[in-house]
């Protein structure tokens, strides 16, 4: 019995419900995010940010009147406006978190609209604690959602040192450079020179 437990215990766990990427953790300003959400059942996604400042913005989706279900066991790119990336960093320096919250049921908007579209008058005015961004995007999807929900978030830092920080697309093919690169989690380094970046 002690051996069943124990092999238990060293097996790796399910698949989370919800588990959320993005396209690096490090960021200049003006640079693009690609944002992936995977679930592992069908249901309805809804995905918020907190920039450095606390300014809330909804990622997913894209307009309230828009269908939020997603298909589970696969993994989804969030796309902003005309197809673009998630959203293009405008915090300045510091630190930002992103939320993808799953539900079985779909996401309420009322009161966070005005005219179909997202009313960020509204959202900035929700009951929020002061200097905490993941309580704050909580708060959000408490009073969005119809029940349950499970959730995933990630924290993002934008930094002003571009040096310190250089995105791998611009470099071109990534499988030049040691280390490997899967498109997402990145790590730099240059055969040839015998130097990391």
């Amino acid at each position: 019995m002690l051996l069943a437990l124990a092999v238990s215990l060293l097996l790796p766990a399910g698949d989370p419900p919800v588990r959320l990427k993005i396209s690096d953790d490090v960021f200049v300003r003006g640079e693009r995010v690609r944002v992936k959400v995977k679930t592992t059942q069908n249901g309805y996604l809804l995905v918020l940010r907190a920039n450095a400042q606390g300014r809330v913005r909804v990622l997913f989706p894209v307009e309230p009147g828009d269908d939020g279900a997603i298909r589970g066991g696969k993994e989804t790119e969030v796309r902003g406006r005309g197809g673009r990336e998630a959203f293009t960093v405008d915090d300045a320096e510091g630190s930002g978190k992103i939320i993808a919250a799953f539900s079985a049921q779909p996401f309420q908007f009322d009161g966070f609209t005005r005219a179909g579209h997202w009313d960020y008058a509204a959202l900035a005015a929700t009951d929020s604690v002061a200097g905490d961004a993941e309580a704050s995007l909580l708060a959000l999807v408490d009073r969005m959602s119809g029940g349950a929900y499970d959730y995933d978030l990630v924290t993002y830092t934008v930094t002003a040192h571009p040096r310190f920080r250089q995105s791998p697309w611009a470099w071109g093919d990534p499988r030049r450079w040691g280390g490997g690169w899967d498109g997402w989690s990145p790590r730099f380094g240059c055969l040839r020179c015998r130097r990391w970046l």
